[in-house]
């Protein structure tokens, strides 16, 4: 919105021009987002916690798990905290952004969408008895497949309606020539990219959904990713950066970069209250979003395929959690892993969740420089 009233701001003050630049902007927005998850955090955890909306330690699937995050009093901490996590993110992009740019409407779109569902999931645990299951899995299913879906099939149209066929194109690592026209196919191409990039976003939202099991784990591991994405978000709406780089130039992703700038903010503000110990959990209200907005900014960013690197726990942990089930099938009830997702098994050997948090950070770090520089080595 800010961009709206800057050469009405530079006429009294000629440094305000620098609201105009994206990099500006950016840092205005994570500043801004931070400043209202933490002013909101306090006010939102004190009404969570007297209305006793609190994780139910008891219900984990894994009962040494339960047993475990019972005696360590994680049942008196309240949860739903991803409220605040959006709202401040919506707040900073309204402001700093450009709300016009379609890109940044659908993010928006997303945002909310996921953020609603997360919520109502939330919602329904704590109005049950036993706090285990909140909306029913086809219900969920059929919610998020729908607004994924919505969101791959508008980044196609968007991109063939409005001058910017990349946007609805597939680009692989390393291999600057090699690239899926999907527009070239009509609907097939369409059927193609939208069922491509909705597994995209269902994918990251379920893996932060899984990896949100220690204190400060899944905020600080997006972090990270938001930070990786962020930079490529805005090297492919930078016309020199994007030649530079061999990456496709997609105008008005600089905008989503804001929208980056904010989600930063915001995050690191949720993890005020969240590093350890933990004054609040993030609860499916904002695991779901928070997923989804890292698997859009890969869209936009066009890093679909280096997704893994950038969000390197995430991954880790989701496939973890998918390996286990599948030779718990396939071997008539073993087990790969003593137990799934991965960092339960190094809490259940006594590791502190502390160092655990450090460690798995550390490792994202790594796999984002990784990813990072895939985008020079193209």
């Amino acid at each position: 919105m800010i961009t709206w009233i800057v050469p009405w701001l530079s006429e009294f003050w000629g440094p305000l021009q620098a609201l105009q630049y994206i990099t500006v902007r950016i840092g205005l927005a994570a500043a801004f987002a931070f400043l209202v998850a933490v002013l909101l955090g306090k006010p939102v955890i004190r009404a969570l916690s007297q209305a006793g909306v609190h994780e139910n330690s008891g219900a984990n699937d894994d009962p040494e798990v339960a047993a475990r995050h019972k005696a360590l009093g994680k049942s008196e901490i309240p949860t739903m905290g991803g409220v605040f996590w959006v709202t401040a993110i919506l707040l900073s992009t309204l402001l700093f952004a450009n709300p016009s740019e379609l890109l940044v409407l659908l993010g928006a779109v997303l945002l909310v969408g996921m953020g609603t569902l997360g919520f109502f999931d939330d919602w329904v645990k704590w109005k049950r008895e036993d706090g285990r299951n909140g909306l029913s899995r086809s219900t969920k299913m059929f919610a998020t497949v729908l607004l994924a879906g919505y969101v791959a099939g508008m980044l196609w149209l968007m991109g063939e309606r409005t001058g910017r066929p990349e946007i609805g194109r597939i680009y692989f690592p390393i291999l600057k020539d090699l690239v899926a026209n999907t527009e070239s196919y009509g609907w097939i191409g369409f059927g193609i990219f939208v069922l491509f990039e909705s597994f995209v976003i269902l994918a990251t939202s379920h893996a932060a959904n899984v990896t949100d099991g220690l204190d400060g784990l899944a905020a600080g591991s997006a972090l990270i990713a938001f930070s990786a994405l962020t930079i490529a978000v805005y090297a492919v709406s930078h016309a020199d950066l994007a030649e530079y780089l061999h990456l496709p130039m997609i105008p008005g992703a600089g905008e989503v970069a804001v929208m980056g700038g904010a989600m930063l903010g915001a995050t690191l503000g949720f993890l005020w209250y969240n590093c350890h110990p933990a004054e609040v959990f993030m609860g499916d209200s904002g695991s779901l979003p928070m997923g989804a907005m890292i698997g859009y900014m890969a869209l936009v960013s066009k890093q679909e395929l280096v997704l893994p690197l950038l969000a390197g726990v995430f991954v880790l942990d989701v496939s973890t959690s998918l390996l286990q089930i599948t030779y718990f099938k396939v071997s008539g009830g073993k087990r790969l892993f003593r137990k799934a997702p991965i960092h339960h098994a190094f809490e259940l050997k006594g590791m502190s969740e502390s160092k655990i948090v450090a460690r798995f950070w550390i490792g994202g770090v790594i796999s984002a420089a990784i990813g990072l520089l895939l985008l020079k080595v193209r």
